[in-house]
């Protein structure tokens, strides 16, 4: 993350200085790059290694949809949604335009998890909040049914509630590598790509941005700090294995 300049979407760190109002208004003046809503202005070095992630990210994307990995059928482009078929083209920049749509997303800073330990269960659950509790983002893993849900609460009153079945091995895997990374975009989607529930994942800067959409016209997102984005990556190594780790 070293390779990023301050991203003011962050929150500050606690005793330090409000920023100068004389300071703002030449960084104002300063020229600045088309970035998503929420980024600094990254040096020279940054933008570029940006600007290649993304489109490694496009062509592997590509790639995936012709029909390679857990894909038994090539997937039709044109029937995508129209923010994944601009990107797929070269059109937009995918972070970009979700984080204009999401520019206030709420912070989700700390991570539980039950069971506490790697014992096989039917159901294991991973709690993300926010700092002052408002807003909740939950991991269901439903072993017996091969489900992963995804549901996001918002006050204690509104829940929207994302379904994965049937994730395969492969696309399990490419998804925590991908998530490894620095920087980049992951998808994690079951065969039907987006036809049924998928999470698109952005690694930036200072955190990660985790969106979910739904054919059935619902989406949410948040972002998660990297070290719980970590915890909950490792978690879900864990979970997802578990049988294949007890059977070896």
């Amino acid at each position: 993350m070293s390779k990023f300049d301050f991203d003011p979407g962050d929150t500050p760190a606690v005793g330090a200085l409000p920023p100068s109002p004389e300071k703002d208004e030449k960084e104002t003046a300063k020229p600045r790059p088309n970035l998503p809503s929420g980024t600094g202005q990254l040096n020279p070095s940054a933008l570029a290694t940006y600007a290649r992630i993304s489109a490694q990210d496009r062509q592997r994307l590509l790639r995936d949809l012709s029909g390679t990995g857990s894909l038994r059928r090539s997937i039709r482009i044109d029937q995508a949604p129209v923010t994944i078929k601009q990107f797929l083209r070269g059109e937009i920049d995918l972070d970009t335009e979700l984080a204009r749509r999401f520019a206030k997303a709420p912070l989700l800073t700390s991570i539980a998890r039950s069971p506490q330990d790697t014992r096989p269960v039917g159901r294991a659950t991973a709690m993300l909040t926010s700092q002052d509790s408002s807003a909740m983002l939950s991991f269901d893993i439903y072993s017996d049914q091969d489900v992963t849900e995804a549901t996001f609460t918002l006050n204690h009153m509104v829940a929207l509630r994302f379904h994965l079945s049937n994730l395969s091995s492969y696309d399990k895997r490419r998804w925590l590598e991908l998530m490894r990374r620095e920087a980049g975009v992951a998808f994690l989607w079951a065969s039907r790509r987006w036809e049924d529930d998928y999470f698109i994942f952005v690694l930036r800067p200072h955190y990660v941005r985790m969106y979910a959409f739904s054919p059935q016209r619902f989406e949410a997102s948040v972002r998660i700090t990297h070290p719980v984005a970590r915890q909950l990556i490792n978690w879900l190594d864990i979970r997802w294995f578990q049988a294949d780790r007890s059977r070896a």
